[in-house]
């Protein structure tokens, strides 16, 4: 910033100085030959007026002059006067008017009378004024060039200035929404500028810091409730089986499963969350190896196989499973499927069914997850890879689970090089998919 102004202000007193300089030197010429030449250009015009008296002495006609001048004789009588304050009687030896050039008039070698001729400042000074002239333009000039720099100096230094103090007072009081107007070339614009980019910097940091304090708002809620309603149930069981409310052999064993099933619920959200703030701290280990994809993924949906029916619901494979080399964390990306499949069960209601495709392309192989479930609102799809998300507008709120699932899968795919999406229709399913790159 200091460059555009450090230049202009160089530029600025470097004109300045010289042409004060010259203005002051050119004063002290005029005060050293205050009116020499004034002088002497008037003293010439009345010589040659004294010239021409002499020859028109004693004729009839007076000639014409740019002077006012009287004539006298040798007794001092007045003989021709253009002095308006001059009377016919007049002595010439009381006229003492320091402005009068008075001269002997000589006819033929003799002195015939006295010529006084009046000497006004006008034409006293009249070339003195043309000598004044350069210094009054250049007195100007600085006038000028003094009022563009202090125009200079509050247009573009002190208005950008109490701006920018307007807006950081704005700014420590919370209002990161006003904007600095200045938008002029130069380094002054460009400060201002960068200034802008921290504002929008601070106020997308403040948005985004606004956000977290909500997703965790919700968090908090969610984990109340995700904790507090399993923790009631298993509470209540094991309170009915504790006090003999139940004594039959296959109710306590039904009451058992309940609370084993919602043990492993909460123990399942625990770890979620636990592993979510390993995703957000960057600390999650991922420990790769090489797998063939044919005996592992057979394994996984042998596995999911079992959940999906156990809810009512068929499990359909498409595609025959590559037997190639991956590079992969085996427990991480079966989390990854589970999560997928968990999910799947969760929002698919009894009979429906769910499809695993795989697709083997030249670089990656792909997996796809679809159910026929109750769907994901339009507006929702974005957001299903967010921590916390739910989707609960549109689906069972009654459904189990911390929200974490698929934001944790995103993770442990992108942390593999691949990508995960989603596509869904309400009422008619979901559909997720995901890669791994090959070894």
């Amino acid at each position: 910033m200091n460059r555009y102004i450090f230049r202009k202000t160089l530029r600025f007193a470097v004109i300045t100085g010289l042409m004060a300089a010259a203005l002051a030197l050119y004063t002290v010429y005029l005060l050293l030959t205050p009116r020499s030449e004034d002088s002497r250009a008037a003293r010439v015009e009345a010589h040659a007026l004294q010239n021409e008296v002499e020859e028109c002495f004693g004729q009839p006609a007076w000639p014409e002059s740019v002077f006012a001048y009287a004539v006298f004789d040798l007794s001092g009588s007045l003989l021709v006067s253009t002095i308006p304050a001059y009377q016919s009687n007049i002595d010439v030896r009381l006229l003492s008017t320091v402005r009068e050039y008075t001269a002997p008039l000589i006819v033929n070698g003799a002195q015939v009378g006295t010529l006084v001729a009046d000497m006004p400042d006008q034409l006293q000074w009249g070339a003195a004024f043309g000598r004044i002239i350069p210094a009054f333009a250049l007195f100007i000039a600085l006038l000028v060039l003094l009022t563009r720099h202090f125009w200079f100096v509050k247009k573009d230094i002190i208005r950008p200035l109490d701006e920018l103090h307007s807006v950081v007072g704005r700014m420590v009081k919370g209002d990161l929404s006003v904007s600095v107007s200045y938008d002029y070339d130069g380094e002054m614009g460009t400060f201002c500028h960068d200034f802008e980019a921290m504002r929008d910097e601070l106020r997308d940091a403040s948005q985004r810091e606004r956000s977290h304090q909500e997703k965790e708002r919700l968090l908090f809620a969610s984990l109340s409730h995700d904790l507090k309603t399993p923790l009631s149930s298993i509470s209540g069981y094991a309170e009915s089986i504790r006090y003999g409310v139940v004594k039959e052999q296959a109710d306590i064993e039904r009451y058992t499963d309940i609370i084993l099933r919602k043990t492993k619920d909460l123990t399942h959200s625990i770890e979620d969350i636990l592993t979510h703030v390993q995703t957000q701290m960057h600390e999650m280990s991922i420990h790769k190896e090489e797998v063939y994809a044919r005996p592992f993924f057979e394994k996984l949906l042998t596995g999911a196989a079992l959940d999906v029916r156990a809810k009512g619901l068929s499990l359909e494979s498409h595609n025959e499973i590559p037997n190639t080399l991956v590079l992969i964390d085996p427990a991480r990306i079966a989390q990854v499927f589970e999560n997928i499949i968990g999910n799947a069960v969760k929002y698919t209601a009894s009979g429906g069914r769910i499809t695993v495709s795989v697709d083997a392309g030249k670089e990656e192989l792909r997996f796809s997850i679809e159910d026929t479930g109750c769907g994901i609102r339009p507006e929702d799809v974005p957001f299903v890879f967010e921590p916390f998300f739910r989707g609960e507008k549109s689906r069972n709120p009654n459904v189990s689970g911390s929200g974490l699932g698929l934001s944790i899968a995103k993770y442990i795919v992108e942390q593999h090089g691949g990508r995960i999406t989603c596509e869904s229709v309400m009422g008619e399913g979901t559909k997720f998919e995901f890669s791994i790159l090959y070894y």
